[in-house]
């Protein structure tokens, strides 16, 4: 119980005392993305026990990335941690980022898993979160990015042309390590022909970017 009192104190020092040192002050109620990474239930992150979870944290608060045994019989290890951002490597090919977002009635969580490498295209999942992790209606929070979002159409054949090169669109959703903002990018590219991104390549956005304004994400025009 001694040990893992000190854990928990460790990892809290790890985050808080930074701020003090930048002449920052982290209220005693804030919700910090490492409170969340160890919390979060299985039916979230199922590939982690809390034990594991907090020898990450540990190791990372260390200046050490411990790559840590999951359940798939592979390691995980920490990318990055801050107050309100963490990210994690799960698998080769899973990555798991939680964003803590400030709200007018109290912190909210995000997590975004993505699935892709250089063989799959990169696809995420977007879920959102009470600071007791109760899954909260995703449509509530953001809406999600369709095909013609990310397209500038010079006339009706080239939406026409796009939904048959394009007929299941994956897009990686990047949560601001250092904001509240994100990132989408469409990631089919990489699995299409040279020749036809070639030809809807010049009308498509590079980025979207979203704004959180405190109770959802809009997207920028």
């Amino acid at each position: 119980m001694l040990m893992k009192r000190i854990r928990i104190f460790l990892i809290i020092a790890a985050v808080v005392l930074p701020l003090f040192a930048r002449g920052e002050k982290a209220p005693a109620d804030t919700l910090t993305a490492s409170d969340a990474f160890v919390s979060m239930p299985i039916s979230v992150l199922d590939l982690l026990d809390r034990s594991r979870r907090l020898d990450m944290l540990d190791y990372y608060a260390a200046d050490s990335i411990a790559k840590v045994p999951n359940a798939m019989e592979g390691v995980s290890f920490l990318d990055k941690v801050t107050p309100d951002y963490l990210k994690a490597n799960l698998t080769p090919v899973t990555t798991l980022a939680i964003k803590v977002l400030p709200s007018k009635s109290g912190d909210l969580l995000m997590t975004a898993y993505t699935i892709g490498d250089k063989d799959q295209a990169y696809d995420t999942d977007l879920r959102f979160f009470n600071s007791t992790y109760q899954e909260l209606k995703r449509d509530k929070y953001i809406k999600i990015a369709t095909l013609d979002d990310f397209f500038d159409y010079p006339d009706k054949d080239a939406k026409k042309l796009v939904a048959e090169l394009v007929p299941f669109p994956t897009v990686r959703y990047e949560p601001d390590p250092t904001g509240t903002g994100m990132t989408a990018q469409l990631t089919v590219g990489q699995f299409m022909s040279a020749d036809d991104y070639a030809r809807i390549k010049s009308f498509m956005r590079p980025q979207l970017h979203y704004r959180w304004d405190g109770s959802k994400f809009n997207l920028e025009k």
